[in-house]
């Protein structure tokens, strides 16, 4: 049965996210388009909660794309982001962006969230998850099963609605740190054609 020891380089590779998932990298890339890309520090809070955000790619399906990301910020808010307050911030910044682009695969990933687990909440270290069968993990976290055409009930729509107010609210206050964001970009990018430029004329 395969791991996550076994999946993740083939899965860090599809998706040129480097050798360990960016963990050892200073800066987290953001695509905001094909041509476009913000980027920020790679704060610990963020590299605490990379490792698991990447196995739940892994056993949910969801893919490390646009959409992919939407769809799995919204299962983990919903299957809960306890200690993970890094995770919680950037998936609310995915379902958001979700909203407009992807709205029915971001609520039925809320729905699926509601009634599955994730390893935010889980008391297996990392270590741990690392070996485990995939198959293992999915059911201990529910997943196995799953009906993927679940599109949950009144309750799900009011909570679902009531995370949409949230991150209006979330969404304005998050305005305040893009004059920072882009700041940073801008030095991330300077490094790099530094780099690009020492790389071809090393004298």
């Amino acid at each position: 049965m395969q791991t996550p020891r076994d999946i993740l380089p083939g899965f860090y590779k599809q998706y040129q996210l480097g050798e360990d998932g960016g963990q050892s990298s200073p800066h987290v890339k953001i695509e905001v388009t094909k041509k476009i890309s913000l980027y920020f520090p790679n704060f610990p809070a963020r590299r605490k909660a990379i490792f698991k955000h990447d196995v739940h790619h892994i056993v949910t399906g969801y893919t490390s794309t646009f959409k992919g990301e939407t769809e799995i910020g919204a299962w983990e808010i919903a299957s809960g982001c306890r200690h993970y307050w890094a995770a919680f911030v950037l998936d609310m910044s995915g379902l958001m962006t979700g909203i407009l682009f992807n709205f029915l695969g971001v609520y039925k990933a809320f729905v699926k969230g509601r009634r599955t687990r994730n390893l935010y909440s889980n008391s297996l270290t990392d270590a741990e998850v690392m070996d485990m069968s995939v198959a293992e993990i999915k059911n201990k976290l529910l997943l196995t099963g799953y009906p993927e055409n679940n599109y949950g009930g009144f309750v799900d729509i009011l909570l679902f609605a009531g995370l949409l107010l949230f991150g209006v609210i979330y969404a304005t206050v998050s305005l305040l740190f893009l004059p920072f964001t882009l700041a940073y970009t801008f030095y991330v990018l300077i490094l790099q054609k530094k780099t690009t430029t020492a790389r071809i004329d090393p004298l």
